[in-house]
């Protein structure tokens, strides 16, 4: 590409929290908020070049908006407010668990929502101005774990922490932005207090060293078996573990700012770069068969039921390990249950129309998650792409939907049960994914 110039960025962050105490969204035991720990933000990067190329990447401390209707409005208004393409605007939720359900909150809170993210927006893009971007990697093996292999080490498939450091023209530290896979749900069902979990404490410790004054964002990457150390049916019961707290988050949100602050000075910016964008749209497979009849599986619960509700009924196993094993089987058993009456009714379709979008500055490239994708998925995306920096966005405009590996279904567990996509899926994706990042990377050197 030619006419490369100075390149503009646009940095700008607002507040979401509601102002009043919603129904908390991440557990099936989430409790009404009774207060505020932190503050939950949107944070806005805005990237323009010479040509007026652009891209709008916001990262959002909630768990998701599945429906996508409030996303669809998000992005609608900015584009209206700010003279960008709707399919420039990628929007990621965090996954916080200690976040409002917005799709039910009242409506002014929904109102306050879309309206801060569009503020955040418009703010960045007020405040564009030439600058320097450049990008740093480590490994951080410590914050996330492979939830479903914690017997077996837990080892994160993709610990590799990206770093982005941001400079005005001048050189002086603009923003850092930092992508990592894992679940910021350390907090359970017990939490109150709306909080952005461990990137909270993350993002105060970067700040604390570059300065309150410096925007610092977290990107979620590819999360869906991803957390910082527990095991997710047990999870799902409410089981008590020593880890959900604020100083277990406390300590994760250390270990992931000294990852960042060790590499952050180091890192070459350059300013005189290129803008691409690509959004399409791809079908991604459906279930076509199923494991268990619906007879089966309605047995199946019924069965995890009665012997559920005898170990309950003997005082020796009050508060063990075992119990917590029979009411994980019973959670499983729903699962199987609730997916397997939408496969037989006839109402799931072959397949589902996803939107991928990627976004190129320089030799940094962006690509969208539809959801919480498996760690292994978007890694086998970054080995095979021609750029050397690719770094996957997860929950894509907010979506939730599992997306786990051919291997995974094999296993079946929690994120699997509970999936819709066939197990054929993770290679569509993979696949479709790699043929937009090389027809944008054919693009770049021609």
């Amino acid at each position: 590409m030619n006419n490369k110039e100075n390149i503009k960025i646009g940095l700008a962050e607002t507040i979401i929290t509601p102002k009043q105490n919603l129904q908390m969204h991440g557990f099936g035991k989430s409790q009404i908020a009774e207060g505020v720990h932190d503050e939950l933000h949107s944070r806005c990067l805005i990237v323009e070049d010479a040509a007026g190329n652009r891209f709008a990447i916001i990262s959002i401390s909630v768990v998701e908006l599945n429906s996508g209707k409030i996303p669809k409005i998000i992005r609608r208004k900015i584009a209206e407010e700010i003279n960008i393409h709707e399919e420039a605007i990628l929007l990621s939720c965090t996954h916080t668990h200690s976040g409002p359900e917005v799709e039910i909150a009242p409506y002014d809170y929904q109102e306050f929502f879309i309206n801060q993210i569009v503020e955040s927006a418009k703010l960045a893009n007020r405040k564009l101005v030439p600058a320097k971007i450049g990008i740093g990697k480590t490994v951080q093996l410590e914050v996330g774990k492979n939830r479903r292999r914690l017997p077996y080490g837990g080892l994160h498939p993709d610990p590799e922490l990206d770093i982005i450091r941001i400079e005005d023209i001048s050189g002086k530290l603009q923003g850092v932005l930092f992508s990592y896979g894992c679940h910021p749900a350390t907090l359970d069902w017990k939490n109150r207090l709306y909080s952005e979990d461990w990137p909270y404490f993350a993002i105060k410790g970067i700040k604390e060293h570059v300065g309150k004054d410096v925007w610092v964002c977290y990107l979620q990457a590819a999360q869906g078996n991803i957390n910082t150390g527990y095991d997710s049916l047990l999870s799902a019961i409410g089981a008590d573990m020593q880890v959900r707290n604020y100083a277990y988050i406390k300590y994760k949100g250390k270990q992931m700012s000294d990852s960042v602050l060790e590499i952050l000075s180091d890192i070459k910016v350059k300013s005189n770069l290129t803008v691409e964008v690509v959004n399409k749209y791809f079908p991604l497979p459906l279930r076509k068969e199923f494991p268990v009849t619906l007879e089966e599986a309605k047995r199946n619960l019924k069965t995890a039921k009665k012997k559920l509700s005898e170990i309950e009924n003997e005082a020796k196993y009050k508060s063990s390990r075992k119990l917590d094993s029979y009411r994980t089987q019973v959670i499983s058993a729903e699962q199987t249950f609730e997916l397997a009456k939408e496969f037989y009714s006839g109402e799931l379709q072959d397949s589902e129309i996803v939107e991928s979008q990627v976004f190129r500055v320089g030799d940094i490239v962006f690509f969208s998650l539809p959801g919480e994708v498996f760690s292994e998925i978007a890694l086998s995306i970054k080995k095979q792409s021609p750029f050397n920096n690719t770094i996957p966005v997860g929950l894509a405009n907010c979506r939730w939907e599992y997306m786990p590996t051919k291997e995974e279904f094999i296993e079946g567990d929690y994120e699997v049960d509970g999936s819709k996509y066939s197990p054929e899926v993770a290679e569509v994706f993979i696949n479709s994914t790699l043929k937009i990042i090389n027809f944008l990377y054919a693009q770049e050197k021609n």
